[in-house]
């Protein structure tokens, strides 16, 4: 069975596709390094309560 993706990783390239995606459709969304750490905590941690829960674990 193939191990799961790391939560932070996974939420890191989550958000540049939605930056990328904003951008091409001409949304200019600037997001500091702080702001930008805190989106990925924020979904980092989504993610790891979906994968725990999908594992039925509860979290």
């Amino acid at each position: 069975m193939r191990s799961a993706p790391d939560a932070d990783r996974q939420a890191r390239e989550f958000i540049d596709r939605v930056v990328e995606t904003q951008a091409k459709h001409g949304y200019g969304v600037k997001l500091s390094k702080k702001r930008y750490e805190e989106a990925v905590a924020r979904v980092a941690a989504g993610f790891r309560g979906l994968t725990d829960a999908s594992k039925g674990r509860a979290a």
